[in-house]
């Protein structure tokens, strides 16, 4: 496999959610006609809202670290700085799905970081990436099941509106 192959596409509606504090499906309405919606994840501005995706690590995966960046944008004019963290864990065989399996203390989350445009209302913009290293992932094979989660940094970043999240891109590095 070549360094920078797609591994994972994460997106709104393939989301699982927490039974609490998650992130809430919505749409931004164009105007087209006929009118189109694209799908976000809108995290609060306060609370810390959780999304999560259940992942089996493809057969082209070669144990590589991970490239991550979003696709996002914000409902106001607010032009501050969104952090989502995002982690990665491995579900290894016979883990008891009913026992604590680590959604709120992932040790492997990673803060990504984007500033919005000058005029921001319901643009979308590309972050910078970041980089998980195999070990800080879990160590996933191929054929692994995994989960990954995104929750917004409320305490570290200065946006007041709502992170509306389009996409995760995730790559091997």
């Amino acid at each position: 496999m070549a360094t920078t192959d797609t591994i994972f596409v994460l997106e709104p509606l393939g989301m699982a959610q927490p039974a609490t504090l998650f992130a809430v499906t919505d749409f931004v309405v164009d105007a087209s006609t006929p009118t189109g919606h694209t799908p976000v994840l809108k995290f609060d501005t306060t609370t810390a809202w959780w999304a999560y995706w259940w992942v089996t690590c493809p057969s082209h995966y070669a144990g590589g670290g991970f490239t991550i960046s979003m696709k996002c944008g914000t409902d106001n004019t607010s032009v501050g700085d969104f952090d989502l963290n995002v982690g990665m864990a491995v579900v290894a065989d016979a883990t008891i799905l009913t026992g604590d399996l680590g959604f709120d203390s992932m040790s492997t989350k990673a803060a990504l970081t984007d500033t919005p445009p000058a005029t921001p209302i319901n643009k979308l913009n590309y972050s910078g990436a970041i980089t998980l290293t195999h070990a800080a992932a879990g160590s996933p094979s191929v054929g692994d099941r995994m989960i990954i989660s995104g929750v917004r940094g409320v305490a570290t970043d200065n946006n007041t509106g709502f992170l509306q999240l389009a996409e995760i891109l995730i790559l091997e590095t």
